[in-house]
C-alpha cells in the first residue's frame, strides 16, 4: 500500500505558506512518503492560497528527487485544456516523470461565477475538457491522469478512459464500494485508485490505524492520501503529523489488495458512460 499526503496551502501569509508546503515535501520525501499533493483554491475557498499548484510543484520538484507530485485537484471547468496539458508537460519533464495530474469538477460556486461558468453545469464541462486533454497530454502523462468523483457517473467515465480515481468518499457510505469494485471490473487499463482520508484530531496513531484497516474501500486501492485535520492546520502540526503517519501508523498496517474471493464476487452492472464527440466538446470549450 502506498502512501501519499495532502495538504490545502493554508495560513495567513501567502508566500510563507508556499516555502513551508516546499519544507513539507522535502520531509515527506525523506520520511519514505510516495506522493505528495496540493490542493487548488481560489480566493481563499475553504482558507486556502493556492490557485496555481502546478507553479508550487515545480518549485518542490527542484528539492526533491524521487516522491511523485500531484494535484488534488484542478478544478478542471475552469481551464483551457490545452493551456493546462502544456503546463503539465512542462513541469512532467522538469521533475523527471513523477507529475499526478488530479482533476475534478471543482466545489466553488463563487469560482465558477468569476470565470464566466455555470456551476450546475461542471460536470458535464469537467468530461467535455477531461476528453481533450488526454488527447493533448504527451507520452505516458495521460496514463497519470486521476479524477477526484464520488459520483457512480464519473467513476464509470473513469473506468471508460483510462483515468484513475481519487475517492474522497466516506468508507461507511453505502455506494462507495459498489463503484470501486465496477471500476476495477471495467476499467481501460490497469485500475488506479486512491483513497483520500482525512485523519481525524485526537485520535492516537493506533487508532488511525484501526481506522484505516476498517475501512471497507480500501482492498480497492493502491494508494491512501492523508491529511491532517483540521486542513487549516498549521506546518508544525503537518510535520509532526508526516512523522506519525510514517513512523507508526503505516509499519502497522499490513499490505491489502482485492482477494481472489472478492474479484469473484457478483458486480453491479457498468452504467452507460457520457461519450461527447468532437464537435461537442469544442462548443462547450467556446
Amino acid at each position: 500500500m502506498q502512501f501519499g499526503y495532502l495538504t490545502h496551502v493554508t495560513g495567513d501569509d501567502p508566500a510563507r505558506a508556499f516555502r513551508d508546503t516546499v519544507e513539507l515535501a522535502v520531509r515527506a520525501e525523506q520520511l519514505g512518503f510516495d506522493s505528495f499533493w496540493v490542493a487548488q483554491h481560489r480566493d481563499g475557498h475553504l482558507d486556502g492560497l493556492l490557485p496555481s499548484p502546478l507553479v508550487l510543484l515545480a518549485a518542490v520538484a527542484e528539492r526533491t528527487r524521487l516522491i511523485r507530485l500531484g494535484t488534488a485537484v484542478v478544478a478542471l471547468p475552469l481551464e483551457d485544456p490545452r493551456r493546462l496539458a502544456e503546463d503539465a508537460a512542462v513541469l512532467d519533464a522538469l521533475c523527471g516523470g513523477r507529475l499526478e495530474l488530479g482533476i475534478g469538477a471543482g466545489a466553488d460556486a463563487d469560482a465558477s461565477r468569476r470565470f464566466g461558468r455555470r456551476y450546475d453545469d461542471r460536470h458535464s464541462d469537467t468530461l467535455a475538457r477531461l476528453d481533450i486533454l488526454l488527447e493533448l497530454l504527451p507520452g505516458d502523462l495521460a496514463e497519470r491522469v486521476w479524477w477526484a468523483t464520488g459520483t457512480s457517473s464519473s467513476i464509470d467515465a473513469a473506468a471508460a478512459r483510462g483515468v484513475g480515481i481519487v475517492s474522497g468518499q466516506p468508507p461507511g457510505t453505502g455506494g462507495v464500494v459498489p463503484d470501486l469494485a465496477r471500476y476495477w471490473t471495467y476499467a481501460r487499463g490497469v485500475p488506479r485508485v486512491a483513497l483520500s482520508r482525512p485523519l481525524a484530531a485526537g485520535r492516537t496513531p493506533e487508532q488511525l490505524a484501526d481506522d484505516l484497516s476498517a475501512d471497507r474501500a480500501l482492498s480497492w486501492a493502491g494508494e491512501v492520501i492523508v491529511q491532517a485535520q483540521p486542513s487549516t492546520a498549521p506546518a508544525e502540526v503537518h510535520r509532526e503529523v508526516l512523522e506519525r503517519v510514517a513512523r507508526r501508523i503505516r509499519p502497522s498496517l499490513a499490505p491489502v489488495t482485492p482477494t481472489t474471493e472478492t474479484l469473484r464476487s457478483p458486480r453491479p452492472a457498468p452504467r452507460p458512460v457520457a461519450q461527447i464527440g468532437p464537435a461537442e466538446a469544442a462548443r462547450t470549450i467556446r
